[in-house]
């Protein structure tokens, strides 16, 4: 891919998925979630748009709407996103939960707002993403303050499981639990003193390459952001043992000041490439052009990484756009040679929700979306 930013305003925390034959993208725009549609997965600058939600100014959720994500869920599509109550700061953000019975995500008068997701815990939490690793049981993963923390000057990652996918095991059955804390001297800004990890997106790669959780590490409004990896250590392993979860020590994906930009990679999303024998993962991230922008021009970009860099003792890739960066190794990487193919996101998608054996006779109710 050419590494070029795909749109001609920010962009930062894109998600694009692959379906109905285009591509989808959307991205954090503050006051409102809107999706956009192109033929081209590295060109959105004359995208058809769609506002899916607009809350009026100043009502409940109508702060710091950040880091949508389009998924369809058995049927559905579902958007998880991040939204705050005007005045209350960062500790009011909560995550938020749109749903469409339509097949096209475009069709604006099918979104409905439902609200927070049911089941969270009354604590900071942003970037929720959901996955499942054996298809069957749905998972969500979320950064958050550690419990009745309000300092804010820790971000870890947590996971529980989902009785549907507008609601989750709640807290006081089945507690949240952590699996990621930025204990990287990369994930940490501010001397130390504070460690951010947020946005995690799930991907799993053929043969095994990788099956685990992309995230972020440090902070997004520096030019030290990159991406780090958790693995799920094996298939069948649990996702609520935090034994089950290993980070990586090195992260996937970096900059360079000695070098040209972009800078500040992360809060990726992922696609595999539809073609045949092309094990490439198109990795759609934001970054920022000039070193120190903060949190100024996020636009995304989309790189093409072999499953090799995923492995765990692999160097980290640079993102940089220099002639002499190793990544590109002579030339840019080209785009999958087939279009778009709709199998990709249907198939990764079609989940169906269980609450776990241990807590199933705890529930007055299980909610089935066929």
């Amino acid at each position: 891919m050419s590494n070029k930013v795909i749109a001609n305003i920010d962009t930062p925390d894109p998600w694009m998925i692959q379906a109905n034959g285009v591509f989808y993208l959307t991205f954090t725009l503050a006051n409102r979630i809107e999706i956009w549609q192109s033929p081209l997965m590295e060109d959105f600058f004359s995208a058809q748009k769609t506002v899916v939600w607009q809350p009026e100014q100043g009502s409940r959720w109508a702060a710091d709407i950040w880091a949508p994500e389009l998924h369809w869920l058995n049927g559905v599509w579902y958007i998880y996103a991040t939204a705050s109550q005007p005045g209350v700061g960062n500790k009011g953000h909560r995550t938020i939960v749109l749903r469409s019975t339509h097949e096209d995500p475009m069709e604006q008068s099918a979104w409905e707002f439902l609200g927070p997701l049911k089941g969270m815990p009354e604590q900071f939490s942003i970037d929720a993403t959901v996955f499942s690793p054996n298809g069957q049981d749905l998972y969500i993963c979320w950064s958050g303050w550690p419990p009745g923390d309000s300092s804010d000057t820790q971000q870890d990652l947590y996971v529980t499981q989902m009785v549907s996918p507008e609601e989750v095991i709640d807290a006081s059955i089945l507690p949240p639990v952590r699996i990621s804390t930025p204990d990287q001297p990369w994930e940490r800004f501010d001397g130390g003193s504070r460690g951010i990890n947020e946005g995690p997106t799930w991907l799993s790669l053929p043969d095994g390459a990788f099956t685990g959780i992309v995230y972020s590490g440090h902070a997004s409004f520096t030019s030290e952001y990159k991406l780090g990896l958790l693995r799920l250590v094996a298939p069948n392993a649990d996702p609520l043992d935090p034994k089950s979860w290993e980070k990586r020590p090195i992260p996937l994906l970096i900059n360079d000041q000695s070098m040209p930009g972009p800078y500040a990679p992360g809060h990726a999303s992922f696609l595999l490439s539809p073609d045949a024998g092309d094990n490439r993962v198109f990795c759609v991230y934001h970054a920022t052009e000039n070193w120190g922008e903060g949190f100024g021009n996020r636009k995304a970009r989309v790189l093409a990484l072999g499953p090799e860099t995923f492995a765990p003792g692999a160097r980290p890739v640079c993102c940089s756009n220099a002639p002499h960066n190793p990544l590109w190794k002579g030339g840019a990487i080209g785009a999958p040679s087939g279009g778009p193919q709709e199998r990709i996101s249907r198939a990764e998608h079609q989940n169906t929700t269980k609450a776990p054996g241990l807590v199933q006779k705890a529930l007055d109710k299980i909610k089935r979306f066929t």
